[in-house]
């Protein structure tokens, strides 16, 4: 790359475990997404963003925020370029929030690479960009920090149903943490695919235990037709982190999963 480097050791597509994951069934989406770590010198970048997102990234405080939401605005410019058949610099994101109207919240493309749809999230050092077409999506991805005590962390009180506390109750106290934070990347993934983002409660819906193929099993207000068929597919562990992906109106999903680094060395150049 001729405009910065990816932090930490090169993320190549043999450093992950590549795998296309072939959930293909009846109602079958294919879903891409490359993961990568935060570039180290995101000032160098600011110029491939628009004059909403440089206004967005000068209330940055902090280096690694910054990197985070440069990282993942530059990799999502570089992934729809990729899939539309267009530079990277004629790809346009509408940002706009559903409650507030402020320019943050979930990234739409618009202008050229119009109809495809883009999910972005970030923990600590690692960016996750996810992109279908015709089918909204969410990615999540968060860094596992073992608690000081065993069982259940606290900030876990108001994410899990009575369902859901149980299946983790039934595991050895080391593990629970670690399964809680497993249900949160699938809840999220999920209010994310629907829009709705943490402005719905997530004890309001309930997903498969840890351990278990990812799925959403319920709603609190389980009426027929008043929630889209979500497919739901667990990403492989990366830098610590765990993941998910959710697609809207899907039974399964196919993950094709690149290397964030190497698309970025050869879009970017």
């Amino acid at each position: 790359m001729t405009k910065g480097s990816v932090e930490g050791p090169p993320m190549t597509a043999m450093s992950l475990p590549a795998r296309a994951l072939p959930f293909v069934g009846a109602r079958a989406v294919t879903c891409h997404v490359w993961l990568s770590r935060r570039l180290s010198c995101p000032e160098r970048y600011l110029g491939l963003l628009d004059d909403a997102e440089q206004s967005r990234a000068a209330e940055f405080l902090r280096e690694q925020e910054l990197g985070l939401f440069v990282t993942g605005r530059v990799l999502a410019r570089a992934a729809l370029g990729l899939l539309a058949g267009i530079p990277a610099s004629d790809v346009a994101l509408h940002t706009r929030c559903p409650g507030c109207g402020g320019s943050h919240g979930k990234p739409t493309p618009v202008g050229a690479a119009a109809g495809w749809e883009l999910s972005i999230s970030h923990s600590v050092s690692l960016v996750a960009v996810a992109v279908t077409h015709g089918h909204p999506l969410g990615v999540d991805v968060e860094r596992y920090v073992a608690p000081a005590e065993p069982g259940i962390p606290v900030e876990y009180e108001m994410v899990l149903t009575p369902a859901e506390r149980s299946a983790v109750e039934s595991l050895a106290s080391d593990r629970q943490a670690g399964a809680c934070l497993t249900l949160w990347t699938r809840k999220e993934a999920v209010l994310k695919a629907t829009g709705e983002g943490l402005n719905r409660p997530m004890d309001s819906l309930t997903v498969s235990a840890a351990g278990q193929a990812p799925a959403v099993v319920g709603w609190a207000d389980d009426e027929p037709g008043a929630h889209p068929r979500i497919a739901l597919v667990e990403l492989p562990r990366v830098d610590g982190c765990l993941g998910a992906l959710a697609v809207q109106g899907a039974d399964t999903a196919a993950l094709i999963l690149g290397s964030g680094a190497d698309m970025l060395a050869e879009r970017m150049r």
